[in-house]
């Protein structure tokens, strides 16, 4: 995901890719091609770029512990400026470009941003439910430790 911006006139243009997530370097988990629509803005001092990825991926449910498909999607916003200055650094969505840098590699902001929106809690659908042998049934009757029986009465008593 490569945009050659020399000779680009200023004004708004767009691009659509589509790059295997293998070559992006996502994870085995990640299916398919990663597709990424760009619109970028060239002004005389920057080149704004925003980008529209997603990628389709298999996962573990959290709850379930059934393997299931979700298409993963993300959007960011890049700044590239021209700076005279050697000593100028990147961040992480700011850029500076030398007069002799014709092109902009999107590759590992898309692959980054993407794993970022990856989200912690993964459930197979919304209403997924705990099956039946994972969930904690309660002792029969558990042996209280004597030490611990004086506590135990003051419980009892404050729910009276």
């Amino acid at each position: 995901m490569k945009i050659n911006i020399s000779g680009l006139s200023e004004g708004v243009l767009n691009y659509d890719f589509a790059k295997p997530a293998v070559e992006l370097g996502l994870e085995q988990n990640y299916l398919g091609e990663v597709h990424a629509h760009v619109t970028l803005e060239k002004s005389i001092h920057q080149i704004v770029v925003m980008v529209k990825a997603s990628v389709k991926g298999v996962f573990v449910c959290d709850r379930c512990a059934d393997e299931f498909v979700e298409e993963i999607t993300t959007s960011f916003t890049s700044i590239y400026s021209w700076n005279n200055d050697d000593e100028a650094e990147d961040d992480d969505d700011f850029h500076i470009l030398r007069k002799e840098d014709n092109i902009i590699d999107l590759d590992a902001s898309v692959k980054e941003y993407l794993v970022l929106a990856v989200p912690l809690k993964l459930e197979c659908k919304k209403n997924c439910e705990i099956p039946e042998s994972f969930i904690a049934k309660p002792e029969v009757e558990a042996v209280i430790d004597p030490r611990w029986k004086k506590l135990q009465d003051l419980l009892r008593t404050d729910k009276n």
